[in-house]
């Protein structure tokens, strides 16, 4: 009879050993809005801390180029490689950018690209309060409004583009 509580510790051990584990492991994955400035590149990211590890959301200023560019990584469902599609974001407001489908050739990640975009109305949207939708093709994403307009304040206020 004293074998089976021991049993039943030890299992119970097992189990919060491993809930914990699992919550260490959902932690990292966890995405956060994040900004950086360095040398005349500012990008506006949402996902992981890692910088190893992809984000979702790209947004990127480049001031000596006069160019910004939005990727936003993922499945893109109902597209295929090169083709057109419209980046459709709302949080508040809506603001359609349009891109392309595209594959990284390195990774095999699926992406969608604008080039050369208008900054100020895609800032306009981040900066507005609610959880940011963005819909291409059949896919649709939530990202967190948690520190979205924080981070797009600080964007802005590096990237000098329009």
């Amino acid at each position: 009879m004293s074998r089976a509580p021991a049993r039943l510790a030890l299992t119970v051990c097992l189990l919060i050993g491993a809930l914990a584990a699992i919550g260490a492991a959902r932690a990292e994955e966890k995405s956060v809005w994040t900004e950086k400035a360095s040398e005349g590149f500012i990008s506006l990211t949402y996902g992981p801390l890692d910088p190893n590890k992809q984000p979702v959301f790209l947004l990127s200023c480049f001031n000596e180029m006069e160019i910004a560019v939005l990727d936003i990584f993922g499945v893109i469902e109902g597209t295929r490689p090169g083709q057109k599609l419209t980046i459709k974001l709302s949080a508040g407001s809506t603001h359609k950018i349009e891109g392309e489908a595209g594959i990284d050739s390195k990774t095999g990640s699926m992406f969608a690209e604008a080039s050369d975009i208008a900054v100020k109305p895609l800032l306009a949207v981040l900066k507005s309060p609610g959880p940011l939708t963005v819909k291409m093709a059949a896919t649709s994403l939530a990202l967190s409004e948690v520190g979205r307009a924080e981070a797009a304040e600080r964007f802005s206020k590096n990237c000098s583009l329009e």
